[in-house]
C-alpha cells in the first residue's frame, strides 16, 4: 500500500539516529528557528549523500552555508541554522556524526614534548555528555551599569570569523608587498583599526543588554555597540574577564592524551577542532 506522500519507498527514507537535548535546552533561539518537541530533544538523521557533497564545497564551507544546510538537513526541528546559539552549535554537529558514523572517531594529534604524531580514538557519546552551557544567568555590575550576556549566533560568529580571516589575509598579502615604508604603516594601521572593530563587535554581541542606574535596560544593537567603542578600558576589561569565564565553562575544546611514542610516554592537551572538511570527511 502506498503511503499518504505517494511514494512507496517513503518507508525507506532516513530516521532520527540520536534524539539531542540541547544545552541551551531552546533558550536563546528565535521561536521561528526552532521547534522544540515537549520533551525538550530534537531528532537527528544521518547524513545524506547530498549532504556530503554540501560539506565538501570550499565556498560554502568558507562563508557557513554548508554547516546551516547540513543542520537543517539533518535536524529538521531547526528551521533556521544560523540562528543556531554557538553553545548548541558542537552538540548538534557532534551529534549529526554520531547519527551518521557510530561514536567513535579518529583524532590525530601532535606531542607537544617529543612532535610525535598520535591517532587516537574518541568516544564521542561521552564528548557530547560534557557539553554544557555557561550560565548566561550572572550579570557584572561596574561603575552603576549592569550587563547581561548571552552567547552568539552562528550567522554572527561566522561573519566575525570571516571578516577577521580576511583582514588577517590582507595583512600577511600587504607584508609581501612592494610598498615603501611610509605606505605600508598607513595600510597596516586601516588594517588593526578594522581588527580592532572586530573585537570590538565580539563582545558586543555577546551583550544582550545593559541596565542603568535608574533601572533603563538598554537593548538596541546600535546603542550597545556605541557604548563600547566609548568605553573606557576598566570596564572594557571586566567585560572581556567575564566573557573568557563564560567560555571557560565548557571543557569541551581540549583533551587529555598520552603520546605513543615509547621514549616519551608524556601526558599533554590537545585542542578537539571541529573542522567541517576532516569532522565530516570519514567513518571511522
Amino acid at each position: 500500500m502506498q503511503n499518504s506522500s505517494g511514494n512507496p519507498l517513503q518507508k525507506y527514507f532516513r530516521q532520527p539516529q540520536i534524539y539531542l537535548r540541547l544545552p541551551s535546552k531552546g533558550q536563546f533561539w528565535n521561536k521561528q528557528s526552532l521547534d522544540l518537541p515537549p520533551t525538550g530533544e530534537i531528532p537527528v538523521f544521518s547524513m545524506t549523500a547530498k549532504d556530503e557533497l554540501i560539506i565538501k564545497t570550499p565556498d560554502a564551507l568558507m562563508n557557513g552555508q554548508s554547516t546551516v544546510d547540513l543542520i537543517e538537513s539533518c535536524c529538521p526541528n531547526i528551521r533556521n541554522a544560523w540562528d543556531t546559539p554557538t553553545i548548541d552549535l558542537d552538540a548538534i554537529l557532534i551529534a549529526i556524526r554520531q547519527a551518521t558514523y557510530g561514536n567513535e572517531m579518529e583524532f590525530t594529534s601532535v606531542c607537544p614534548h617529543c612532535s610525535n604524531q598520535n591517532e587516537n580514538a574518541l568516544d564521542l557519546s561521552v564528548y557530547s555528555g560534557e557539553i554544557k552551557s555557561p550560565d548566561y544567568s550572572r550579570t557584572v555590575k561596574i561603575k552603576g551599569l549592569e550587563f547581561y550576556f548571552k552567547p552568539q549566533t552562528f550567522q554572527t560568529y561566522n561573519s566575525n570569523n570571516m571578516k577577521n580571516y580576511e583582514e588577517q589575509r590582507l595583512l600577511q598579502a600587504m607584508a609581501n608587498e612592494d610598498l615603501d615604508e611610509t605606505e605600508k604603516l598607513s595600510q597596516f594601521s586601516k588594517m588593526f583599526r578594522k581588527l580592532l572593530t572586530i573585537t570590538l563587535s565580539q563582545v558586543a554581541d555577546s551583550v544582550s543588554a545593559i541596565k542603568t542606574e535608574d533601572g533603563e535596560r538598554i537593548t538596541d544593537r546600535s546603542h550597545i555597540n556605541e557604548f563600547f567603542e566609548n568605553s573606557d578600558a576598566e570596564t572594557w576589561q571586566a567585560v572581556k574577564d567575564h566573557l573568557q569565564t563564560l567560555s571557560e565553562e565548557n571543557n569541551l575544546r581540549r583533551i587529555k592524551i598520552q603520546c605513543s611514542n615509547e621514549p616519551c610516554q608524556k601526558d599533554y592537551e590537545s585542542p578537539l577542532l571541529f573542522e567541517m572538511s576532516n569532522f565530516f570527511g570519514y567513518g571511522f
